[in-house]
């Protein structure tokens, strides 16, 4: 591994607490990640841009037809250096998994996007607006349903909770309380983004798969690509609780570039790009899981953010470019001012600052 002089000075602000002596004087150790792969410009950039000396970490990865060009790890995550194998929160950058499952079960023959939901969760009596909630609703993000994730529905699920004795939701339980929450308008109508919509089709993936999400999920992705370390939620998925490593999002960004044919057959991974549609037929820029971006009738590039909440404040983006094939995947974590205007400036400087001819690995 080939290691630039840039890197070991940051690496040299990474230290643990314990450090060796030199003629008498404390020195920070030299923290270098056996996975680390750099581009010294996409550092510089991060370096202006994120001094070292603040708060919390990133973790930037860039692929070129799912190869690894760039990956390393800046700052710390609760007091640890960051590497490309430091735990990472995606928040909604979970939905391309979500999506994934769905594709492979529609592939399959075992779920249909032009399905009512009711179809597949009969026991659940979700009010109706306007027509029934199809399933496609659900990955487009046009089903007019309420979001949990909001202050005001906050207060309604506190109260749904305690009046059913629960802790916590499940993707059951969700399902549940939806059925108490009339919708915010008909499905269909609006593009309007949501996380109850991809709760809910997590729920209808395990009931079609007879299994718990996160089971389906790791059986029949992680397992399949030997992404070892990565995790979802045991009991809430679909909309943003998964965590990765860099190594491993590489993983699954390679089988996406690749079309590998263990999860779906090139057909199926078009249909994952492809725009959703109002019922009046407008296009909506969104396909599974990810926000496409046009020029004119021409795809040019996908991607999607993801931002947490709670300790992590992850703000996370990544976007990926059709026409070099070039992935650029960004992961902040402890970073709650990061916005998505500046998630995505940052993801356009580091585009530009990238030279592949200058990586040695």
């Amino acid at each position: 591994m080939y290691v630039k002089p840039f890197s070991i000075a940051i690496a040299c602000l990474l230290a643990p607490a314990f450090s060796p002596t030199l003629h008498g004087q404390e020195v920070a150790p030299i923290i270098v990640d056996q996975y680390a792969v750099e581009i010294p410009d996409v550092s510089r950039v991060i370096a202006i841009r994120f001094p070292l000396e603040s708060p919390g970490g990133i973790g930037v990865l860039i692929t070129r037809n799912g190869e690894v060009i760039h990956r390393m790890g800046y700052g710390s995550l609760k007091g640890k250096p960051m590497t490309a194998q430091t735990p990472l929160r995606l928040a909604s950058i979970s939905k391309q998994f979500a999506a994934m499952c769905a594709a492979i079960l529609m592939e399959e023959g075992k779920l249909d996007p032009k399905a009512k939901v009711s179809s597949y969760l009969p026991e659940v009596n979700l009010p109706v607006k306007g027509r029934e909630l199809l399933v496609q609703d659900l990955v487009w993000h046009v089903n007019g349903l309420q979001n949990f994730i909001n202050k005001k529905e906050q207060a309604s699920i506190a109260e749904f909770r305690e009046l059913r004795g629960l802790g916590f939701l499940t993707n059951q339980t969700h399902a549940d309380w939806l059925a108490t929450m009339s919708p915010v308008r008909e499905p269909g109508k609006l593009w309007e983004y949501t996380n109850s919509g991809y709760v809910l089709l997590a729920r209808i993936i395990e009931v079609i798969a007879g299994e718990p999400f996160h089971q389906f999920q790791k059986r029949r992705i992680f397992d399949v690509l030997g992404m070892a370390d990565t995790t979802d939620s045991e009991r809430f998925n679909g909309s943003g609780n998964m965590t990765t490593t860099l190594n491993d999002y590489a993983i699954w960004d390679r089988a996406l570039w690749q079309e590998d044919k263990r999860l779906l057959l090139p057909i199926t991974y078009r249909m994952l790009f492809t725009p959703g549609t109002l019922d009046d037929g407008t296009r909506i820029d969104y396909g599974f899981g990810w926000h496409l971006n046009y020029e004119g009738d021409r795809l040019v590039s996908v991607d999607h953010g993801g931002g947490g909440s709670g300790t992590t404040a992850a703000r996370n983006f990544v976007r990926r470019h059709l026409s070099d094939r070039t992935t650029i995947a960004f992961f902040a974590q402890e970073r709650p001012t990061l916005d998505l205007e500046k998630r995505k400036k940052l993801i356009a400087e580091v585009y530009k600052a990238q030279h592949p001819e200058e990586v040695k690995q």
